[in-house]
């Protein structure tokens, strides 16, 4: 049995046992010939212990060994020894700091802005993972494997589970990953880059919800976990696409989820257009929600010419009608319901109220005429595509401006009113639920 200030190999001095876990050890060493603390990963050759694992082990310092990123712990040394029983030892450098499992553990609570960052941290290891030849995959993304460096610095660490695609089709694999974090496919020995990814993406919900990807409810197999956040929707729907469980709707590359997720960073700091000066409507945002009301336009609709126009001769029309029929036949009567009803289809359009809605979970776009909803529609966040402002056919020949949500096949548009609103209005609202949604 291994011992506390016990020597390994005349060099490597054993100071603190900081994990074990079937037949593995993990110790905190000193290097007497360089003068520094190491990490020594020690698996133990016996009956717990199968061929396969020391086959993983052994590819673990073989792969290691290749690597160079200032963010994955360098390779020291790799031998074998015997103790009363056969050990092999991997030795590593030392990174101080802890682990994001127990920082969890500890209470640590991650907001948006951190969990963005360790991110693009990971994003940029997996970048250089994925890009040697042959490209190298991590497997066993999770809490536990990052590491939070008292530099501030993220690392990856573990490659117990690492496989190099050199591997020829048809060749058998070891089946690994954590249940939770690791998809699908890679159960079924079908490992990729988007592999990663997904561990990553489940890793960064883990952070953010402090509920573990394998207790969070699912539909059609994925994660339910945007009712559970209160950050910008745009960050979810990223986090949605890296956890797809169908690799043909999940990000490819690393580089590609990169850079959404900087495109997505950059959409919610940037400057959003002013408010045209004389508008009426009236927006609220905060992190949680988005609101905006288009009231009844009184002051255009006083001074709209069609509008005054359409008075003037409803006037006449009700002039002449008072003095020609009066109300004592029933032609007058028939007269009088078709000028109010006429009246009514030409100004009652001036009287519409329209209320957008968002949270972080769902939008919704109602119409109002003098109280009485007219119309409701609803729908996810996360599926908008696009937010942007154009012209449609209003009412008459002319076209009038609006703003359209794209959401998958379908398109739900509002501010299509009489009268019309400017162009610059909508261009501002468009910009506003954009900038909120946090979409380029």
């Amino acid at each position: 049995m291994l011992q506390i200030q016990q020597v390994l190999r005349d060099r490597y001095q054993l100071i603190e046992k900081i994990g074990e876990n079937a037949g593995r050890q993990t110790w905190l060493a000193w290097d007497l010939s360089t003068q520094e603390q190491v990490i020594v990963k020690l698996l133990t050759f016996s009956d717990q212990a199968q061929w396969e694992d020391v086959k993983l082990f052994e590819r673990e310092a073989q792969i290691l060994k290749q690597l160079n990123h200032p963010r994955i712990p360098k390779y020291r040394n790799y031998f074998a020894f015997e103790d009363q029983v056969l050990h092999f030892a991997l030795v590593q450098e030392y990174i101080p700091g802890s682990s994001f499992k127990e920082l969890l553990a500890k209470g640590r609570v991650f907001s948006e802005a951190e969990v963005r960052k360790i991110a693009a941290e990971v994003l940029k290891i997996l970048i250089y993972l994925h890009s040697l030849s042959p490209l190298v995959l991590h497997r066993d993304i999770k809490p536990s494997n990052l590491l939070l460096g008292k530099n501030s610095q993220i690392y990856l660490v573990d490659f117990g589970a690492v496989q190099d695609r050199a591997a020829k089709e048809g060749a058998t694999f070891t089946i690994v990953g954590t249940y939770g974090y690791a998809p699908l496919e890679q159960f079924g020995g079908r490992a990729t880059p988007a592999s990663d990814l997904y561990a990553l993406g489940a890793t960064l919900i883990h952070l953010l919800t402090r509920i573990p990807p394998a207790d969070l409810p699912q539909r059609d197999s994925r994660l339910q976990f945007a009712h559970l956040l209160k950050v910008n929707p745009g960050f979810v729907r990223w986090l949605e696409q890296l956890t797809q469980p169908n690799l043909d709707r999940r990000f490819t590359s690393a580089k590609e989820a990169l850079k959404l997720l900087k495109a997505n960073q950059i959409a919610i700091s940037g400057l959003v257009r002013a408010k045209p000066a004389d508008s009426q409507i009236q927006l609220q945002k905060s992190p949680e929600h988005l609101q905006i009301k288009i009231p009844v336009l009184w002051k255009k609709t006083l001074i709209d010419p069609k509008n005054c126009a359409a008075t003037v001769v409803l006037a006449i029309w009700l002039y002449f009608f008072i003095g020609g029929f009066g109300l004592g036949s029933i032609e007058g009567w028939i007269w009088l319901m078709a000028s109010l009803l006429l009246a009514g289809w030409f100004l009652l359009p001036n009287f519409v109220e329209t209320n957008i809605y968002f949270d972080h979970y769902q939008f919704e776009i109602e119409l109002k005429l003098l109280g009485l909803c007219l119309r409701r529609q609803r729908g996810k966040v996360s599926e908008i595509d696009k937010v942007f402002s154009g012209e449609t056919g209003g009412y008459g020949s002319h076209k009038v401006p609006e703003v359209t949500l794209a959401v998958g096949v379908s398109e739900y548009s509002f501010g299509k009113l009489k009268p019309p609103l400017s162009k610059d209005e909508c261009r501002w609202m468009a910009a506003e639920i954009r900038h909120w949604l946090g979409i380029g």
